[in-house]
């Protein structure tokens, strides 16, 4: 049953953005066994001397470089699981996938695959149930629900209804190494289908089609995926927010690689001759201890140079490129106002202006409150809980200055003291542990003039 392969249209249409961001984001290596797909060979270039082109062509990352600047920027600070959180979730957040990774790592990490290719999958699983054993002795096993992170290629289709776009089925391709042999292994494809409240098992058979291996029912009443956008497009339907980036990248890469050929040419001048007669004159050999000569007595030895115009000219593409690359890292950190504001809400207001790391960051942590949520659901939990992500959206600007404009705002009673030690401790002048709300009761207790809350 091939039907079960079938790609959905996103599937099909996000596909056409892979190649390229999974290249860069594998680094060299993989730009180089791209070969011809980012660096072109040239017409009536010998295939030897493409190949040793190829094999010097070097990538300046900026645009993996950049993905791993905006997740450290989220991540600067660990992210706070909150107090509604049970604590038997707080406890599974040390090992949130069953693999020794914690919580906040597996958080930075799906983030760096949907900035990376625009879309990934969290999928909430439980241990296979044994046959026989009541939910009670699963559960005083220690079996308990993990979270895995989906490679978008894996994501074959997923199918919605409703308003609230409930899945009604998803497929996703798993590669299976199993043994062969008594010391060999060998690659199972297989395809899982989820549905509410139960899944199938497809696995490829020899003569290349698929058939249904295994079924079983799921404690759960719905499918436990998530998605987590890059930029959302549609419902499982994602881009890379910094697509325009990996253009210029892979252009970059092209010309530092032109600029790299047209240095080698230029480092080793031609040694040219006129009058030079092939079949009477000597053999040129070149060397400190060797005469060269002809029997033409106008004929002579020369060296033929580059000029090195041409090379000029590829620097400064180079650093045009890389002034036009940083741009597109520094726009996601800019904060966007939204709509009308005075001057006044502007600067009380700076934090709370968004930015696109901020938009995505904050989608991010919906999709992991889901995705505890769902971990919640498999033992009978009410809820999972929320989570705080308290990194650094937005660029700094002069703190000293936003700092005296805060102060001098509270002075002209513009804001209240609460606002101001807010904004103050927002900024990082004041530690994450200080209590505003009990500096507030503090002022109130020293005399009159303050007003808890004001």
């Amino acid at each position: 049953m091939n039907e079960v392969m079938q790609t959905s249209i996103a599937h099909n249409v996000m596909r056409e953005d892979w190649p390229l961001c999974r290249a860069l984001l594998g680094g060299t290596k993989t730009m180089r066994a791209a070969g011809e797909t980012f660096l072109p060979r040239y017409p009536a270039e010998p295939l030897p001397d493409y190949k040793i082109r190829l094999q010097r062509a070097v990538l300046t990352n900026y645009y993996a470089q950049t993905i791993r600047h905006l997740v450290g920027k989220t991540f600067s600070k660990p992210l706070a699981l909150q107090d509604d959180v049970p604590p038997q979730l707080v406890e599974w957040c040390e090992d949130i996938d069953l693999q020794g990774t914690h919580f906040n790592a597996f958080a930075a990490e799906v983030f760096r695959e949907a900035l990376g290719v625009g879309l990934t999958g969290i999928l909430v699983d439980f241990p296979k149930q044994i046959q026989g054993v009541s939910l009670a002795e699963e559960r005083a096993s220690g079996a308990r629900p993990y979270m895995t992170m989906l490679p978008v290629e894996t994501i074959l289709g997923v199918r919605t209804a409703g308003q609230a776009r409930e899945i009604q089925m998803a497929r996703l391709m798993e590669n299976s190494i199993e043994p062969d042999g008594d010391f060999g292994e060998k690659v199972v494809k297989r395809v899982r289908v989820l549905y509410p409240g139960g899944y199938a098992l497809y696995q490829e058979t020899k003569d290349g089609e698929y058939a249904v291996v295994e079924e079983g029912t799921m404690s759960i009443g719905r499918v436990p995926l998530i998605p987590v956008y890059g930029l959302k497009m549609g419902t499982w339907h994602g881009a890379p927010p910094l697509l325009d980036l990996a253009y210029k990248n892979v252009q970059h890469y092209q010309i530092d690689s032109d600029l790299s050929n047209a240095l080698q040419v230029a480092c080793f001048p031609i040694l040219a001759a006129s009058g030079y007669d092939q079949d009477r004159d000597p053999t040129i050999k070149v060397g400190p201890n060797i005469v060269l000569a002809t029997g033409d007595p106008q004929g002579k030895f020369y060296y033929v140079e580059h000029s090195g115009t041409a090379i000029n000219t590829g620097r400064q593409k180079l650093e045009d490129l890389k002034a036009d690359m940083a741009t597109e890292g520094i726009q996601s950190l800019m904060p966007r106002a939204n709509g009308d504001v005075t001057a006044t809400e502007t600067q009380v207001k700076y934090a709370e202006s968004t930015s696109d790391l901020q938009r995505m960051a904050f989608a991010l942590k919906d999709s992991l409150e889901n995705a505890l949520k769902l971990m919640a659901e498999w033992v009978g939990l009410p809820d999972g809980g929320s989570i705080e992500l308290r990194g650094q959206f937005v660029l700094p600007r002069d703190a000293a200055t936003e700092a005296q404009a805060l102060i001098a705002l509270r002075s002209a009673g513009e804001i209240t003291s609460r606002t101001l030690l807010s904004e103050l401790k927002r900024r990082d002048f004041l530690p994450d542990d200080f209590d505003v709300e009990g500096e507030q009761e503090l002022l109130a207790m020293e005399g009159p003039g303050y007003e808890v809350g004001q």
